[in-house]
């Protein structure tokens, strides 16, 4: 389950479609745990215009089309005019364990270069979190630093350690981030 709840938190900002061409490099991913809370940080470098990657990555009505494992996605409207309310629900399997996660965030963009999104409570599968990505150019290309923090309201089973976590993020963030890069080009 903690894959599950780490993929969606992902897969709710990337894209995974099948890639081509140079290859995304993907530095640093951290997975932290602690019962039904978990932090993800890392950071990857894209091949392609900064301005282009903050683009696909704040398209989030279109980010159902990119990513199978995203069955529905919905803009729900802005509870403020600067936050837009986004819903998600993402189907994922991790070994016999299957599961719907539904996840509603209130997203801001502060700035061109981040996007923040705040966890509404009781309209999903989380109690609570928060995330944040950081898009910066670096020369032709762009810096991609993403910091999440969830605390799940369903239960986790204990038979899922962190390797298994971290090795599936790994994975799933690999083929994103050059997604991305490509959708972005």
């Amino acid at each position: 389950m903690r894959e599950q709840i780490a993929l969606a938190c992902i897969a709710s900002l990337l894209a995974l479609v099948a890639g081509g061409g140079r290859a995304a490099q993907l530095g640093s991913v951290t997975v932290s745990h602690h019962d039904r809370s978990f932090t993800i940080v890392f950071d990857g470098v894209v091949d392609a215009p900064a301005p282009r990657v903050y683009e696909v990555l704040s398209d989030y009505a279109r980010l159902g089309r990119l990513n199978p494992a995203i069955t529905a996605i919905s803009v729900e409207g802005r509870p403020t005019p600067q936050t837009e309310r986004v819903r998600s629900v993402i189907e994922s399997c991790i070994w016999f364990f299957c599961r719907k996660i539904v996840q509603v965030l209130d997203v801001t963009r502060p700035d061109s270069q981040t996007i923040v999104a705040h966890i509404v409570p009781g309209q999903g599968d989380f109690e609570s979190g928060s995330s944040i990505w950081r898009v910066t150019g670096k020369g032709p290309g762009t810096r991609l630093h993403y910091e999440d923090t969830r605390v799940a309201a369903f239960w986790i089973p204990p038979l899922i350690g962190a390797w298994v976590i971290e090795r599936t993020l790994r994975e799933q963030l690999e083929f994103s981030v050059a997604a991305l890069e490509r959708l972005a080009r």
